[in-house]
Formats: C-alpha cells, sequence, structure tokens
C-alpha cells in the first residue's frame, strides 16, 4: 500500500476473514440455544423394561429347566 494513499473502507478490502453482513435473527447462530429436554427417562424406563424382561425370561427358563428335570428323575 502506498504511503500517501487513504485507507479503503472495511467493505472494500480484500481478505476479510468475517464478511460484512448486518445482523439479522433469521440464522439460527444469532439466537440462544434452548434448553433440550432430556431423554433420559425414556431410556430409564425402556432399561427397566428390558432388566424386568430378562429377568421373567431367565426365571421361566430356570422353572422349565427344574421342572423338566424333576419329571425325568
Amino acid at each position: 500500500m502506498a504511503p500517501g494513499k487513504p485507507l479503503r473502507s472495511r467493505e472494500e478490502r480484500t481478505h476479510n476473514v468475517v464478511s460484512i453482513e448486518p445482523h439479522d435473527n433469521t440464522s439460527d447462530a444469532y439466537r440462544p440455544e434452548q434448553p433440550r429436554r432430556s431423554d433420559m427417562s425414556f431410556g430409564f424406563y425402556l432399561s427397566i423394561a428390558v432388566i424386568t424382561f430378562l429377568t421373567i425370561l431367565f426365571f421361566s427358563i430356570y422353572e422349565l429347566a427344574v421342572e423338566s428335570w424333576q419329571r425325568f428323575k
């Protein structure tokens, strides 16, 4: 740049990292992040249901094996 030349405005300069755009609220980048409802409750209830199901299943298989063994005895 020549020493006697006045600086150009920021809009006219090249190699700007950040583009000069007016602030608009239509972009999601300017909105504060909304607190998300945790999905922990669904996962917790699903885990309880699976554990209960597996417990009943294994207990039923155990009872079936014991009854079968006693019949063959």
